[in-house]
């Protein structure tokens, strides 16, 4: 095989909002939790391969939270309830533990602890009918203590926890004392404490690249003029009045390069704006702070050149040029970015890796055939994607994944990681820009943060204090340090986090905490000035909370054909339909899918549903049916075989049974299945998700993190539930 290389680049991109509260301790733990799982963790499996480059963007608001906790001993809510002795604990604060100490992926991050999973199912299941005072009470002081030990433990990553004294605790298991606690939260500060300097050692000796982003991750296009979001999404509502401050948004960049500067001691040649969002103004104001190279996804570069793009265009930085500036644009390939995000985490790992290096070989062949080996070196295959909330979902916090991976990568002959930086400074060819399509990463628009009625109130509310502001330092009202002040909850407010929860694209059990920490920013501006302080600000944004996945109710009997197609438009009529691109989601977004409609519904006999596709259906796929309640049945429906087979405990055993294969494959999926096959009964609430599998491997779960509910319907359904 030739040595000529193609040059792969990731970025992992580590955020979290500005988590600090009116009371001065951290609302939620995320930071603290984020550091001592992926931030560190990552550094060092990346140090075990030292020819092995990656890029790492860090926002200054985490960094700024980072050094609160090393320097100033912060604290956040999780903290302040472990710390307290378990014998001490008040009803108020056993119940906030009960319902915060289990926020984790239970499959992983909970079930491979005996201890803890027994916590666990003691408080989800065997205490779920108790009153708050029997549910407390079935706690025992030795409970409460030891579920303040794992919550804190399961957050320390797999690297970290072989620290001699942590790796103690690991072994304990249970029963643990408050000495141990004190060794814990000793312990957590001081994994806190290597995670910025270890960057810094590491960019110093050129194993890693850092970059940033404006300071409190602001969507930097909307805050120079949210009304570009509907050059992107024109049917879109607007907030009034606009949001027009370009101020704002250079003022959020250069605080984020001064700081970033003061931490590291030298400034980013490079920037992953928030979200990858970008337009034409906000391209400029990058360049005009001495950014030199950008990136974000490839759905803006598609829009830019208006759909006229070869696949292998993604693979080339481009020059943008406008007036006197310019920069440089990476460009996202968001299918093997989302593989590693949403996918492998459920596979194999050295299927999962053997994946992902034969993507890379296909797209290094693809280019070859195009333009010959000697041109490889100008293309680049930019991965980017969140550092953070993938690896809950991967066996062992992902790191068996990342170790294979990169040891496959040092050893290939003809693929090479790399920086960005380092791929500039070879001034190869690039690609010309002379304009960019406006948009995120997420759709190649704004959608995300403006335009549902949650989130205009957001911007609505956020314009109103700003102006008051304004108003207050015109007529002279406020001293500088105050002005200053003020001004940094503004700039807080600003950021993208708060209008990601609001709508309904995503949701955690965290929305409603969320709503609180944006509106208390701006109470706290009227505060500052001594004004009083619009009663709206005491009023919830987030309009519903969603504690659970909201299921739909089928509106009456269907009866389709199965044919693949849609024969006519009434037959599916009266399903309940989920699309995709409106599920609720949670701190990751998901873009690439195969499923773009699910619809379910039934007769009195039969349980009916149909997929509508983003994307051509593999005709290797196997569509499976996951039934978790009221008892667990899989149904595996596989075209390509042409059988349905039904999957069920039994005993010590699975009993296999093949049902009638009801179901066809065409432009859609449609497919039928008997109650009675199920043992399904009136009245009995059916749960479940839907999975698309390929040679065994999951490739999507539909709903990703929840389960559709559905009533098994009696012959009366229709006379209580009907439309017209």
């Amino acid at each position: 095989m030739s040595e000529a290389k193609l040059q792969v680049a990731f970025l992992w991109h580590q955020h979290q909002p500005y988590y600090k509260n009116i009371e001065g301790y951290y609302h939620m733990p995320w930071v603290r939790f984020h550091g001592t799982k992926d931030y560190l963790d990552m550094l060092l499996v990346i140090k075990e391969f030292p020819e092995i480059k990656q890029n790492i963007n860090l926002v200054p608001s985490l960094l700024l939270q980072i050094k609160d906790y090393v320097e100033n001993n912060a604290k956040d809510n999780i903290w302040l309830l472990t710390e307290v002795p378990a014998e001490n604990l008040s009803f108020k604060e056993k119940l906030a533990i009960l319902d915060n100490f289990f926020l984790a992926n239970p499959d992983r991050m909970i079930k491979p602890y005996p201890r803890y999973y027994e916590l666990y199912v003691k408080n989800k299941f065997d205490s779920r009918y108790l009153s708050p005072a029997e549910r407390v009470n079935s706690f025992s002081t030795q409970d409460f203590l030891d579920l303040q030990m794992w919550y804190n433990m399961c957050w320390i990553g797999m690297v970290s926890r072989q620290r001699p004294l942590v790796k103690e605790l690991f072994e304990k298991g249970k029963h643990f004392t408050e000495n141990d606690k004190q060794t814990l939260l000793s312990e957590i500060r001081n994994i806190l404490k290597e995670i910025l300097p270890l960057h810094k050692t590491l960019w110093e000796q050129g194993q890693i690249e850092l970059s940033t982003t404006p300071f409190y991750h602001p969507i930097v296009p909307l805050l120079i003029d949210n009304s570009i979001a509907r050059e992107s999404a024109p049917e879109i509502d607007l907030p009034t009045p606009v949001f027009r401050h370009p101020e704002d948004a250079e003022a959020q960049i250069k605080k984020g390069l001064e700081y970033f500067e003061n931490v590291f001691g030298r400034r980013p040649v490079g920037m992953w704006p928030s979200e990858g969002s970008v337009s034409d103004d906000a391209l400029q104001m990058f360049a005009r702070q001495g950014i030199k190279w950008v990136a974000t996804d490839e759905a803006i570069l598609a829009r830019t050149v208006e759909n006229k793009l070869h696949p292998n265009r993604i693979y080339i930085p481009y020059l943008y040029q406008k007036g006197a500036q310019n920069i440089h644009i990476f460009f996202r390939d968001h299918n093997l970015s989302d593989a590693i995000g949403f996918v492998y985490g459920s596979w194999d790992t050295e299927k999962a890796v053997n994946d992902f290096i034969n993507r890379l070989y296909q797209i290094r062949k693809r280019i070859v055939d195009e333009v010959g080996e000697s041109q490889l070196e100008q293309y680049i295959v930019s991965i980017i994607l969140d550092g953070e909330n993938c690896w809950e979902y991967y066996p062992e916090d992902g790191k068996p994944f990342l170790r294979l991976l990169f040891q496959r990568l040092s050893e290939d002959p003809v693929l090479k990681t790399c920086t960005f930086e380092e791929r500039l400074q070879k001034e190869l060819p690039s690609g010309k820009l002379h304009r960019i399509f406006p948009g995120s990463w997420i759709n190649a628009n704004f959608t995300i943060w403006i335009g549902s009625s949650e989130d205009n109130r957001a911007w609505e509310l956020l314009k109103k204090t700003r102006d008051f502001l304004v108003e207050q330092e015109t007529e002279g009202n406020l001293p500088s340090h105050l002005a200053k002040e003020a001004w940094e909850h503004i700039y807080i407010a600003e950021g993208s986090d708060w209008c990601w929860w609001y709508g309904d694209e995503h949701s955690s059990s965290n929305d409603l905490e969320f709503d609180e920490l944006f509106r208390q920013h701006l109470i706290r501006v009227y505060e500052i000035v001594g004004a009083e302080i619009p009663s709206e600000l005491y009023q919830t944004i987030k309009q519903k909370h969603f504690d659970r996945f909201t299921s739909i109710r089928p509106l009456n009997f269907i009866t389709p054909i199965l044919d693949g197609k849609e024969s006519h438009y009434y037959e599916w009529v009266g399903a309940a339909v989920y699309e995709a691109t409106r599920m609720e989601q949670a701190a990751m977004h998901q873009v690439s899918r195969i499923i773009d409609k699910f619809y379910v519904g039934f007769d009195k006999e039969y349980l009916y549903f149909r997929i509508d596709f983003a994307e051509t259906p593999d005709l290797l796929y196997d569509y499976v049916l996951s039934i978790k309640t009221p008892r667990q049945i899989t149904v595996v429906l596989s075209p390509l075989r042409g059988i349905i087979e039904k999957f069920e405990p039994r005993d010590d055993m699975i009993e296999k049974v093949l049902l009638e294969p009801s179901f066809k494959l065409e432009e859609i999926f449609e497919a039928r299945l008997s109650f009675a096959d199920l043992n399904l009964h009136p009245g009995e609430l059916m749960g479940f998700q839907f999975q698309i599998k390929k040679n065994g491997q999951l490739i999507e779960t539909f709903p990703h993190t929840k389960i559709v509910e559905l009533e098994i319907p009696d012959e009366h359904y229709e006379l209580r539930e009907w439309s017209v």
